[in-house]
């Protein structure tokens, strides 16, 4: 019989893509069928302090996890939860007995961590669990260090010990290192495990090449089915244990499988894809914990190389984990590019004065409403600004830009420019704004339409429509009026970009008066007050039904 084993972590690790929100129904089909595929570990979810929620794979005590249980496990499957040391209470933790169905508790932990978090595990050993010991970051971690937990780990004597590569950066000379380096010095009755990212396209590899020199040892793989999970995902259930029949004697069934990628992931995957990017390979290179990449590429501000050097310029005692207020201040130090702006500001409170104005945002009501767009401009012949492009089918006076990556993309500057100040490069004759001046606290801090509404209040603009701020819709094709500006933005993320703008916009309602001309996904009760004061006479700004 084969030493190499198999467990699957899609219930867990996969839910960063969906939250765990798999459902109830979702999640018990995932766990017989990998039961039925013979699988040998499943990982059933998180143990965490927090609410209880059957249709999530989170639990908030062990003996919720008895809910996913429909059928007899198979042949030795065994049933795995993952705890996040310091996210689970220890005195949650309860006795093993015949009637809790979870068999073993991984537990993953920072190095800062280690001195603290062996107590736990003393305590899920006493209580009757089978332990893992899974260090993050192992990469950060020098021969010695290593060698100096692994005695500890020695003296423990857990189940497994997992060799994690949390960033996905390992090569093939790294895993060679660190397992000749860990095989030599843990005991041999230690399993040894491996879990990774696929930021490189090195799992199914780096795993291949582990299962070519561990032979002493059980060698227990983590993978996901059809690879789920955040960034660039993980390594493919499907294809390691097809891997392990042709070349290990396995004995896995590979149709369970590809009924969960079919009924249950395909329709996540749908939504909220994952896969190799560009980004997430970056920060792989620049050895970063990937919800950085995650959060350059969401801002759909920049171009790749800017990604790279935004990455380069984290401190790297702040790579392993993942700091939304530092990446946010490299983001923002970056195109600080401090100016006086007031010059720009008159030009502007000058242009725009006593006039009607209409901002055209990139939506697709652009296109379906063109009709009422131009009816209109026909009858109230308003001063129109376009926000980060040039339509090619309205005559604007004017456009203006904050976002990079749409910056590169113009080839027409023969129409008035204004620019923020984190535009590199910009035509001579552009006006420039002080970008860092009109920024708002939420996620969408750099949102141009609000930027600009930002502005308009410095200036005293009173009144403004919009045609084409549609709001994100759960159909991308259907965002843009063009689908070159077409973005990879998760779907998963639009209800929250909709909700965060529109309380934004209800914010700045105090102090301008804005209409609606065509179709919005607005929160309709927040934006009621907006669109009081609206047109009349059969033109005016509304929200659709």
């Amino acid at each position: 019989m084969s030493n190499i084993k198999v467990l699957d972590c899609t219930l867990r690790d996969g839910g960063y893509i969906n939250n765990w929100s798999f459902g109830e129904k979702n999640a018990k089909q995932i766990l017989d069928n990998l039961n039925a595929a013979h699988i040998d570990y499943i990982e059933c979810g998180f143990l965490k302090d927090c609410e209880y929620n059957i249709e999530k794979t989170q639990f908030n005590r062990i003996e919720e996890i008895n809910n996913l249980i429909t059928k007899s496990k198979k042949n030795n499957t065994q049933l795995v939860a993952m705890i996040i040391f310091g996210k689970f209470s220890e005195e949650k933790i309860i006795q093993k007995n015949d009637s809790i169905t979870l068999d073993s508790i991984r537990v993953t932990f920072k190095k800062h961590e280690i001195e603290q978090v062996f107590r736990f595990f003393e305590k899920l050993k006493k209580c009757g669990y089978k332990v893992f010991v899974n260090p993050t970051n192992i990469d950060t971690y020098s021969d010695i260090e290593l060698i100096n937990l692994i005695q500890k780990i020695n003296k423990l004597n857990p189940y497994g010990f997992s060799i994690v590569d949390t960033k996905g950066i390992l090569k093939e000379t790294d895993i060679l290192r660190l397992f000749y380096l860990v095989d030599k010095n843990l005991s041999k009755n230690i399993s040894l495990c491996f879990h990774s990212h696929n930021n490189l396209q090195l799992s199914f590899a780096n795993a291949q090449c582990l299962m070519k020199v561990c032979k002493d040892r059980e060698l227990i793989i983590d993978s996901t089915v059809f690879g789920m999970g955040r960034g660039a995902g993980n390594l493919c259930t499907e294809l390691l244990t097809q891997y392990i029949n042709d070349n290990y004697n396995g004995n896995y069934n590979l149709i369970p499988l590809l009924k969960i990628v079919d009924e249950q992931i395909n329709p996540i995957f749908a939504k909220t894809p994952w896969g190799y990017s560009v980004p997430y390979y970056l920060a792989a290179t620049n050895h970063c914990h990937p919800n950085y990449a995650k959060y350059l590429v969401d801002k759909q501000t920049v171009p790749v190389e800017v990604i790279n050097k935004l990455l380069q310029n984290i401190p790297d005692e702040k790579k392993s984990s993942f700091d939304a207020t530092l990446i946010k201040q490299i983001y923002l130090d970056n195109f600080s590019n401090s100016i006086d702006d007031r010059a720009t500001l008159d030009y502007l409170k000058t242009l725009l004065s006593k006039k009607e104005i209409l901002i055209l945002a990139p939506g697709k009501s652009l296109v379906y409403e063109k009709e009422r767009i131009n009816e209109f401009i026909i009858k109230e012949k308003p001063f129109i600004i376009s926000l980060n492009y040039i339509p090619d089918n309205y005559n604007e006076d004017l456009v203006f830009i904050t976002n990079m990556k749409r910056f590169t993309s113009l080839n027409n500057y023969h129409i008035p420019l204004v620019v923020s100040s984190n535009i590199e490069n910009p035509p001579k004759k552009a006006k420039v704004i002080n970008y860092s001046s009109y920024l708002n606290d939420s996620k969408m801090f750099d949102n141009v339409a609000l930027i600009l509404l930002n502005l308009f209040i410095k200036i005293g603009i009173k009144k403004v429509h919009f045609a084409g701020l549609d709001g994100f819709s759960n159909i991308p094709s259907e965002n843009y009026f063009d689908n070159k500006l077409i973005n990879n933005a998760k779907v998963s993320e639009f209800d929250e970009r909709n909700e965060i703008m529109s309380e934004e916009l209800s914010k700045i309602s105090k102090y301008i008066n804005i209409t609606f001309i065509t179709k919005t996904l607005y929160n309709k009760s927040i934006l009621k007050n907006i669109n009081n004061n609206a047109y009349k006479n059969g033109l005016m700004g509304y929200l659709y039904e």
